[in-house]
């Protein structure tokens, strides 16, 4: 490329020249622009959103959150946390960050939503330059959902039947159906009722009243929630319920059912009644399960009692964690009895082990165990009680502890951790738990926790590049900065947190899930970083010091050297995109710039006034700047001189650069002092023997040499 040079004179050829090259209208190619966003990140503000919204009810696939806006934020990361019943303290929930960027006020969640539940959001602001705000406070959201517990009376009443359910989080009525078909739809069933949600109970209760024609016959009742914007959740599974009619069989009596005695299947013990003309109908279901059949004394081979009379039904068609709801009815040619519902289950395995690590209020710190109780936990029905085993290991997985608790003896375990640790130490501390459940003999599946947010291991040493030499491959990113690699050596390859802070105030953290070093392309020109990795805990606690390195940079591609260089130091007058804003103004309006202005004037009075000199200083080192223009023969000549130079901290000019230009249009470019020295964060040299005037305008190449911290390279770059 050129850089073309308007002639109206002799001392307008020399001092336009010279401006040419020192203000650079736009000609030399230009890396992509950064946008620094001053403004923004200077305006941002770290308090949580004021406001933040979650739908109750309002939807049966999804809740849609949404928070107000927070002023400088570049973007939001949303928590998410699940509990059984409404909480006002966000320290008793499991927070889980769902999304890690969100550019809008609103975020719609359709993922693992189930009915019954709720589900709390609070959202954090965030800037690209790693400012992060607080927490907002916690919103409250569930899913339109119609009731899964619902039970139906079975021959209680000659008249009436009643339909019980629990209530539904911020359903607003529920509206039933009946039908003499089991699969209930708006189609197939008659509506019969809306019964509104009460505040005052946990359960609702509906009597139906049968007419002539039901009495003694199966009826199929669901039901439907409905939310605050009138729309509705899919009907239930539905379930069965009749009135008893005079000369039915007496209720079956039931002696015995499996409650966690057996791991395979559910056994169910019936005294057989003295009439042989009675047999028995056993239906099954479980929550979210349609009732079936299981038996029927109708169909297929009919149960035979033993010598002892005692009828069993042996059912494998069941799973471990499931409790399973049996309803046993006796029936004759007239009708059937009331109906025994009882529950049975196979011994499961605990749910959700987790050690949580918390700090009590009297400062003790340590890991709490808890775990979902297997189904069947508090069952008054079984005879025994269930047995926890409860081990736990080191980070060796040799065995520290091994404890028996009979249920109900205690909610939760916790394992105290000492404030202050050594490498050896850690071994003498909880890092997972297994918890298996007993019933005499019998013993469930062993269940193990999450290993323990205990400190990483040991961090030998951490190191960051400075200003090397690209690689193979690595380009650079839209600042026009290659890569900084982060290195470490540790005694094990584990997930590890690096924290980055940077000159300009940034942080911004990195998750390396394994190995032994980052590669951070994020990084821009003229800010040094600092990187960390910590091997605290959870608690604050560390194995030693954090270690860490710096100041570390990227080395920058060629072009974006010469430009920031030029805005700096060469020219920090005109060229002013690396330029600090509060200098701006003061270099605009510089002697200097005076100077170079009168020989870009279009009148000959104005362009004398470019003859002369002038003198300034920076404001970081106090470097110097001298010009100075002057007639030679039928041309002139121009001269720039460099001191240390340099309008920012981490770079600077030394060096003298001079033009000499004939009537002709024609001249040379050189240096007395062998070129320009860039000092600072990127050391290099600037020749310009390849750089000559040729018709008016200037020609050739800067020979660059860039001295990287790992050896030399040259380059040209054409002006």
């Amino acid at each position: 490329m050129k850089k073309i040079l308007y002639l109206f004179m002799f001392v307008l050829l020399f001092v336009s020249c010279n401006a040419s090259i020192l203000m650079n209208n736009g000609e030399m190619e230009k890396p992509q622009k950064i946008e620094r966003e001053e403004k923004k990140e200077y305006f941002f503000s770290t308090c949580g959103a004021s406001q933040i919204s979650a739908t109750k009810s309002y939807y049966k696939d999804r809740i849609v959150v949404r928070w107000s806006s927070i002023d400088g934020a570049d973007f939001y990361s949303l928590e998410k946390a699940e509990s059984e019943k409404e909480e006002t303290d966000s320290s008793n929930l499991n927070w889980k960050r769902i999304v890690e960027t969100i550019e809008d006020t609103c975020y719609i969640d359709k993922e693992e939503l189930k009915s019954g539940k709720y589900y709390y959001y609070r959202v954090t602001a965030h800037t690209y330059y790693g400012k992060n705000g607080e927490a907002s406070k916690m919103a409250v959201g569930t899913i339109l959902s119609s009731p899964s517990d619902v039970t139906v009376s079975k021959g209680t009443s000659i008249k009436n039947i009643e339909i019980e359910w629990n209530q539904m989080p911020y359903v607003e009525s529920y509206r039933i159906y009946k039908s003499q078909l089991s699969n209930i739809s708006g189609l197939e069933s008659e509506y019969i009722a809306t019964i509104e949600a009460s505040h005052d109970s946990e359960e609702l209760v509906y009597t139906y009243e049968v007419d002539e024609k039901e009495m003694g016959k199966e009826i199929y009742f669901a039901l439907q929630g409905v939310g605050p914007t009138e729309e509705k959740a899919d009907i239930c599974l539905p379930r069965s319920g009749y009135t008893l009619v005079p000369g039915a069989p007496k209720t079956p009596e039931v002696l015995d059912i499996t409650k966690g005695d057996d791991k395979e299947s559910i056994t169910i013990q019936i005294k057989k009644d003295s009439n042989d003309e009675v047999d028995l109908i056993i239906k099954r279901y479980s929550l979210g399960s349609s009732e079936t059949v299981v038996y029927s004394g109708e169909y297929g081979e009919k149960l035979e009692a033993d010598e002892n009379g005692i009828i069993y039904f042996v059912d494998k068609n069941v799973k471990s964690g499931v409790e399973y709801t049996y309803s046993i009815t006796a029936y004759n040619s007239i009708g059937q009895s009331a109906a025994v519902d009882l529950s049975g289950y196979l011994l499961s395995p605990v749910k959700e082990v987790s050690l949580l690590p918390i700090i009590r209020e009297n400062g003790e710190m340590g890991y709490e165990l808890t775990f979902k109780e297997n189904v069947g936990f508090g069952d008054q029905e079984r005879k025994e009680k269930f047995v926890y085993n409860i081990s736990s290991y080191n980070k060796k997985g040799d065995l520290m502890d091994e404890r028996e608790y009979e249920e109900g003896s205690f909610s939760s375990l916790f394992y105290p951790v000492k404030k202050t640790v050594t490498k050896e130490s850690e071994m003498n501390e909880i890092y997972f738990a297994t918890v298996s459940v007993s019933l005499g003999s019998l013993v469930s599946e062993t269940k193990y926790s999450e290993k323990t947010e205990m400190m990483d291991s040991p961090i030998a040493a951490i190191t960051a590049t400075k200003n090397e030499k690209r690689k193979d491959g690595e380009v650079p990113n839209s600042n026009g900065v290659y890569p900084v690699t982060v290195t470490w050596s540790a005694d094990e390859n584990t997930e590890r947190t690096i924290k980055r802070i940077g000159s300009d105030g940034s942080e911004k953290e990195f998750k390396v899930s394994s190995g032994f070093s980052l590669i951070d392309n994020t990084t821009l020109p003229l800010v040094t970083y600092d990187y960390f990795i910590d091997t605290s805990d959870v608690f604050g606690r560390s194995l030693g010091e954090i270690k860490h390195t710096g100041p570390s940079y990227a080395s920058l591609d060629k072009t974006v050297l010469i430009n920031i260089m030029e805005s700096v130091a060469l020219k920090p007058f005109d060229k002013q995109e690396y330029v600090p804003d509060e200098y701006k103004s003061y270099w605009k309006n510089s002697e200097i710039a005076k100077m170079v202005s009168y020989g870009n004037a279009s009148d000959l009075s104005t362009q004398m006034k470019a003859l002369g000199s002038a003198y300034d200083k920076d404001h970081f080192r106090g470097g110097t700047i001298s010009y100075k223009a002057e007639m030679e023969g039928v041309g002139g000549a121009i001269y720039f001189s460099y001191s240390s130079f340099g309008e920012n901290k981490d770079m600077f000019l030394d060096g003298q650069y001079e033009m000499h230009v004939n009537a002709s249009g024609t001249g040379n470019a050189s240096s007395s002092t062998g070129g320009l020295n860039v000092g600072g964060m990127y050391p290099a040299h600037i020749s310009l023997e390849k750089i000559s005037v040729s018709k008016k305008a200037f020609a050739g190449s800067y020979i660059v040499t860039i001295y990287y911290s790992d050896g030399d390279e040259s380059y040209e770059v054409e002006v």
